[in-house]
């Protein structure tokens, strides 16, 4: 499932978004280990703020895994607690395989009891 949030408003994707982050977050979404991931995982497309990332529901809340905007660049993984976004890591990955990134970002769920 994608989303959009512009102006503030959340709505459900309509149109593709063609963006190279849309498309690696497909291609990460589509490769996730876990069968569970897989059907849980959310693409959230924020044109406010120009970031695209991959949301999951957790046992502590919302987990995102924020997409970089460049090559040089991290995924950062967001906490959106009661109290505001949270950065619980990050990790480097633009030489990374769509495979790989996936199978990092299922461990790092996994390994904290997340999911």
């Amino acid at each position: 499932m994608e989303i959009v949030i512009s102006g503030g408003k959340v709505s459900s994707s309509a149109d593709e978004i063609t963006t190279p982050q849309a498309e690696k977050a497909r291609r990460i979404a589509n490769f996730l280990p876990r069968p569970e991931l897989h059907r849980d995982a959310v693409i959230e497309h924020n044109q406010d703020e120009r970031t695209t990332s991959i949301r999951f529901e957790t046992t502590a809340g919302p987990i995102r895994i924020l997409l970089p905007v460049a090559q040089e660049f991290e995924f950062h993984i967001i906490h959106d607690s009661e109290t505001g976004p949270r950065i619980l890591g990050t990790f480097r990955g633009a030489s990374l395989s769509v495979r790989a990134v996936a199978f990092r970002i299922s461990e790092f769920l996994r390994t904290r009891g997340l999911k």
